[in-house]
């Protein structure tokens, strides 16, 4: 039993075990990858999950802030690894604990809880000599206070006793990529360490390209089982850019002791002062105590989990999957912050340095649409910021409008290296920025859908109109006229499908392109009907006129779209490539790459790295009719690798959709099972957000066949598996909490407020 590995306190304190994630066999070369599976976040900071009492060699130790970019000597700014305040090093007699510090380690298990967002530990360690200490911890990062960490820790010397010493530590020597020396960065420079005042240990750092300043605080509290202090002495010391407070204490064999180490990180983003801003949180976390701020950030979790826990019968390890990605959703953005986004690793990893792509507005701002509308405001806020950097980085590539760049991080300027070095030191050419425009359109799209779902005209009439003109003005600018064939046209292009770059006329970018026009003329048109002082205000404020409007109608009307009907080849000369479709499949169940075609250069084969023509189907539905969409399903399908960890999910749902379910469940089981599994190998890099996303559209939407009709309508077309007996989850339906429960013979939907009829906001659709 798991429970049976820790004291009554945590016993009971852990949820039931359909939500625990368990690691009971310690393998150190897992060690990264559960690190990043087992990493916490609060909405504001994400912590590895390390050891805090270190020894093991194979770790990367990290706590992310949200908004903390540096570049320094690295390729692009990323998010900075800011001062490891987990430490705590304990010795007897000189001799440290610590997972593989040449001691024996038994009963070990790992407990994350997704219902409560806490990490449990267990273990016994044996030493050379014999001594056995069972050493039991819990961690969290407060969800009521966003500036605060905790970590309790019980000791147990299980045959000895005698005095043992301890080290309070903030250690400022951390640095990016810390196991690839080629990468390697340090983003911080080390201002000042003292003692706080005697309360504990601080560390004041700063980024080394803007100088933002970052305060890290830890204090210690050490007390028996009674609640006695048993703390027999504290000194201060600094060794380098290491804040160290060492205590000592006696410890009788079998007595245990429990040891709180408590933590505030403040950051010049939040306070002018971060040293008065972690003493006072530091007072106010001791002054408070561990239970109650546990008791709170317990609270947060329970009300967000009320809007997002989605309950699956009938797969159990479905059902943890799916309840995990939710966690790691909803614990990563930030509920008050409109400058930061959400990294295609969330807070958990160093890939892609924390940027935001466009998997944020197709992937992962879908389900805070439906969950939480707040911190769905937050992410197209975060664009609208942004939109003067946009609109300079249109410019500076000759172009009008706004060109939102392929990864973003703080400034909004292009992060996507121009050049790209191999772990063996080897450089390419990267042009994904050059080419991969497509991104513009998804934070326009990801806008307009966060409108449609919420209903927030306010943001539109505000803000998202300017997104959505600017980006318009770019698509237009980014056309070529054609004059042999009398059309517009976009030349060297990258869609989805990054193993073709650069093409001309990709299907999915001149689409979403011209929706990207459409779409803008539609809102000036309905501006111009509804409130002509807004309309005029507008156009003068953004330079639009007459003219202007009908050159774009013009435009729009000669877009070279590569087909609406029937089978659309995904770019110019696609069908001309060397061609074979898939056949083979891994243990996985995920598709191989054809023998004929391995080795071959992926720009002359038909292989495909991920959807495109088919994600094209999915975002405009209406566009295409389903025999359309059914034919280039089973087209492409044949010819799609899914090495994009996004991929799987996109052809689960069109596969419902298209009425194509023979794969659908395998697709899903990849996208749900990405990072529990480790299926693709690079967990340790961080959890894919959009995978996460992904997953839960393709219950939501998929399965669960949730959309909204175009008369605005919601509206349900339920196709469960076989397995499943019922889906049960909630959605905040343009401010009214609807409850929705799915099984094989019937869907029922209910008003928490009650406040409008049944029939008055949803419908079922009997047929495809």
């Amino acid at each position: 039993m798991i429970r049976d590995h820790f004291n009554k306190e945590l016993r009971e304190l852990m949820s039931d075990d359909e939500w625990l994630i368990v690691r009971e066999d310690y393998n150190p070369d897992q060690n990264l990858a559960y690190e990043s599976l087992f990493g916490l976040a609060n909405g504001r900071m994400g912590n590895r999950a390390a050891f805090a009492e270190g020894g093991n060699k194979k770790t990367l130790p990290a706590n992310y802030i949200h908004g903390v970019f540096d570049k320094s000597e690295a390729f692009m700014r990323e998010l900075a690894n800011t001062p490891n305040w987990l430490e705590l090093k304990m010795y007897f007699l000189r001799e440290p604990f610590g997972i593989e510090d040449n001691q024996e380690l038994n009963d070990f298990i790992s407990v994350l809880d997704i219902k409560k967002g806490i990490l449990f530990r267990s273990y016994t360690l044996t030493t050379q000599s014999g001594r056995k200490t069972k050493i039991e911890k819990l961690k969290f990062l407060s969800r009521s206070n966003s500036y605060l960490g905790a970590v309790r820790t019980y000791i147990t010397p299980l045959n000895y006793g005698g005095l043992f010493e301890f080290e309070n530590r903030i250690d400022g020597t951390v640095t990016n990529f810390a196991d690839f020396p080629r990468f390697r960065v340090k983003h911080l420079n080390t201002l000042e360490i003292n003692d706080l005042e005697g309360k504990g240990a601080f560390l004041k750092s700063e980024t080394r390209d803007l100088g933002l300043q970052i305060g890290t605080a830890a204090a210690v509290e050490v007390k028996n089982l009674k609640g006695e202090d048993r703390l027999k002495s504290k000194q201060f010391r600094a060794f380098g850019e290491i804040a160290c407070e060492f205590f000592d204490l006696e410890l009788a064999e079998n007595e245990t002791v429990v040891i709180d180490k408590l933590a505030a990180v403040c950051t010049e983003r939040d306070q002018e002062d971060v040293y008065q801003a972690c003493l006072k949180n530091i007072e106010e976390f001791k002054e408070k105590g561990l239970e109650r701020e546990l008791a709170e950030h317990l609270e947060v979790y329970k009300k967000m989990w009320s809007q997002a826990d989605l309950i699956l019968e009938g797969d159990k390890k479905m059902q943890q999957a799916l309840r995990y990605n939710i966690f790691q959703l909803m614990s990563t953005p930030s509920p008050d912050d409109n400058q930061t986004n959400v990294g295609a690793k969330l807070l958990h990893g160093e890939e892609y340095g924390g940027h935001a792509f466009w998997d944020t507005e197709l992937f992962v701002l879908p389900f805070f649409n439906w969950t939480f509308p707040e911190i769905a405001e937050n992410l197209v806020e975060y664009r609208y910021n942004l939109l003067d950097k946009a609109k300079e980085n249109a410019r500076e590539n000759g172009y009008q409008g706004a060109k939102y760049p392929w990864e973003s991080a703080d400034t909004g300027e292009e992060e996507c290296p121009a050049w790209t070095i191999e772990p063996d030191g080897t450089c390419y050419r990267c042009y994904v920025a050059d080419y991969e425009h497509h991104v513009t359109a998804a934070v326009t799209l990801g806008m307009a859908n966060y409108v449609k779902i919420t209903g927030d005209q306010k943001f539109m009439n505000k803000k998202g109109i300017h997104i959505l003109l600017e980006t318009a003005r770019f698509w237009v600018s980014r056309f070529s006229y054609n004059q042999e064939h009398d059309y517009y046209e976009i030349l060297k292009v990258t869609g989805p499908d990054e193993w073709h770059e650069p093409v001309d006329n990709n299907a999915y970018t001149n689409h979403l392109a011209k929706w990207n026009i459409d779409f803008a003329l539609e809102k000036l048109k309905e501006y111009e009907d509804s409130d002509p002082e807004f309309y005029n205000q507008l156009c003068q404020e953004l330079e639009i006129d007459r003219n202007l409007i009908e050159e774009w109608e013009k435009l729009s009307e000669k877009i070279y779209t590569v087909g609406e009907q029937g089978l659309i080849e995904q770019f110019e000369g696609y069908f001309d490539l060397e061609c074979e479709v898939i056949n083979q499949w891994d243990e996985n169940k995920m598709p191989l790459m054809p023998e004929s075609l391995k080795g071959k250069d992926k720009n002359e084969i038909c292989i495909l790295k991920q959807a495109d023509v088919v994600m094209l189907m999915f975002l405009l539905p209406d566009k295409f009719d389903l025999e359309t969409q059914r034919i280039n399903f089973n087209y492409y399908e044949k010819r799609t690798l899914h090495r994009s960890s996004l991929s799987p999910s996109i052809h689960c749902m069109m596969g419902l959709r298209v009425g194509d379910s023979r794969r659908a469940y395998d697709y899903l089981e990849r996208s749900a099972y990405v990072d529990l599994d480790n299926n693709q190998g690079n967990t340790r890099e961080g959890i894919h957000a959009a995978s996460a996303g992904g997953t839960w559209q393709s219950v939501v939407l998929g399965y669960c066949g949730m959309k909204i009709d175009q008369d605005g309508t919601l509206a349900f077309e339920p196709s469960l598996p076989d397995k499943w007996e019922r889906v049960k989850y909630s959605i905040n339906w343009k401010g009214e909490i609807l409850d929705i429960e799915v099984t094989q013979q019937d869907l029922k939907v209910s008003s928490r407020e009650k406040s409008v009829a049944e029939d008055m906001y949803y419908k079922v659709n009997s047929e495809k």
